[in-house]
This record gives structure tokens, sequence and C-alpha cells, in this order.
């Protein structure tokens, strides 16, 4: 009877260790137009496993997306994103990089590049400059 209630209680301990992990897991990006007026982007991303499709960000607009990170430590999503002042293919979520770095991953698409903004930081720690016009 004793060794029971001992596997019950380790397993109570197990899954609430693991909805709590799930939370840790869980991460939000964010991408936003930051073009002059009238300028919208196009995005397109993926992962191994999923194909988020092809979206237009209009002036002011923000793309978004959420998912669950791996627990081997292997999550990625790379993104392809066009605008008239260039484009490039850019990894925005990479958890060998971001685990520490944000649950929720902001970046801004500028004339310039591609800027990213770690969790509760209004200054870019990350910038990616476009490829060609």
């Amino acid at each position: 009877m004793h060794k029971n209630k001992i596997t019950l209680l380790f397993l109570i301990l197990l899954c609430v260790a693991v909805a709590g992990e799930n939370d840790q897991r869980r991460v939000h990006v964010e991408v936003r137009n930051m073009l002059p007026p009238t300028h919208n982007f196009t995005i397109h991303c993926k992962s191994k496993d999923d194909d988020l499709g092809v979206h237009i960000v209009g002036l002011n607009q923000v793309y978004t997306f959420h998912f669950q990170r791996s627990i081997l430590g292997r999550t990625l999503f790379f993104c392809g994103l066009y605008t008239e002042y260039g484009h490039g293919i850019y990894d925005l979520y990479k958890q060998t990089r971001d685990a520490y770095r944000c649950l929720q991953c902001n970046w801004g698409v500028t004339r310039d590049g591609v800027y990213g903004y770690a969790d509760g930081t209004n200054h870019s720690d990350i910038f990616f400059k476009w490829v060609g016009p």
C-alpha cells in the first residue's frame, strides 16, 4: 500500500513538472511592418515540420505565430522576407540562439533590414541586412 502511494505521488509531481515545462516552452514571434507608409512586405515562414504559408503585411500590421520549443533544443523557424528595399531568408527563431533570449520574440522590418529585440527591451540585439534590392 505504501509503495502505491509513493508511486501515485511521483506521477502527480511528474505531471505538474511537465505542465510547467510546457508553459516555459511556448514561444510567440511577432514581425512588425516598420516600413514607410504604403509599403508592405511579404513573409513566408517554415520549420522542419511546418509551413506557415505566404502572408502580406501592411502598414503598422504585425504577423504573428507561436509554437512549442523542442525538448531537444532544435527548434528553428526561418522566414523569407521580401520588400522593395531588398529580401532575404533569416532565422527568426533558432533555439540554440534564442532559448534564453526570448519567449516573446519581436522583429521589426525596416528599409535597412530586419531588427530583432530580446524580451523586455526596446533596443535591437540582432540585425539582418537586406540582400539586393
